[in-house]
């Protein structure tokens, strides 16, 4: 059927209303969607998350350049000083370590002088017990030549030496000196009155001091 035909139009002007008019009766019947609206809504949001973020990314990079500065302002003068320090510490310990090699030699230096000392102190002391010797053997020579003024000279020799010797003597040596002492005093005591007992004396005195003499060669190291 051609419908383009005017006869068939003018048959049927109804039919050709209501064709006419269907588009817009289904067109009326179709419920629109508000998409618009749900696009509107959305881009909002979504421009509220993109703010959010910049905002936040905003803040951490704030919150990290605070983070440096406190760093730079405070860490790194106390880490400066925290090594300057750890130089000064080092310093003194190498200082101390030089202090400490230095008491070292000077400790050994004092135990060499104190050693020195001591032996210097050992050959006075067996230098006046030779002086004693050789000026109680005197005094018996003179008793036997019955010098007597020359042989009390002698003992007041005697005397003034051993009188040294217990200063500079331990306190068992002291004791051994103090009876040699006793004895010369018994000699020079009896130089006038009887010779022969200060002889005997004096013969008693110089086998102790031969005995006190041999007892310190063998006690020296």
């Amino acid at each position: 059927m051609n419908t383009n035909d005017p006869e068939n139009e003018k048959e049927h002007p109804a039919e050709v209303s209501e064709i006419t008019k269907e588009p817009p009766a289904v067109e009326e019947s179709i419920v629109p969607v508000p998409t618009s609206a749900v696009a509107k809504e959305e881009s909002r949001f979504r421009r509220f998350l993109r703010q959010l973020v910049r905002w936040t990314l905003g803040i951490l990079i704030l919150i990290g350049i605070g983070f440096v500065a406190a760093l730079l302002l405070f860490y790194m003068p106390m880490r400066r000083e925290a090594a300057a320090k750890a130089a000064d510490l080092n310093t003194a310990q190498a200082r101390i370590e030089e202090l400490e090699s230095e008491l070292a030699a000077k400790a050994q230096m004092e135990k060499l002088y104190q050693d020195a000392l001591e032996r210097l102190k050992r050959a006075e002391f067996q230098n006046n017990l030779l002086n004693l010797q050789m000026e109680i053997a005197s005094a018996r020579i003179y008793l036997y030549e019955d010098k007597k003024e020359l042989a009390g000279t002698a003992m007041q020799n005697a005397q003034t030496i051993l009188k040294a010797l217990q200063t500079m003597a331990t306190p068992a040596q002291r004791t051994a000196l103090s009876e040699m002492e006793a004895r010369l005093t018994l000699a020079i005591s009896g130089l006038e009155k009887d010779t022969y007992a200060a002889q005997s004396d004096l013969d008693v005195l110089a086998r102790s001091l031969s005995d006190f003499s041999a007892s310190l060669s063998a006690s020296s190291p």
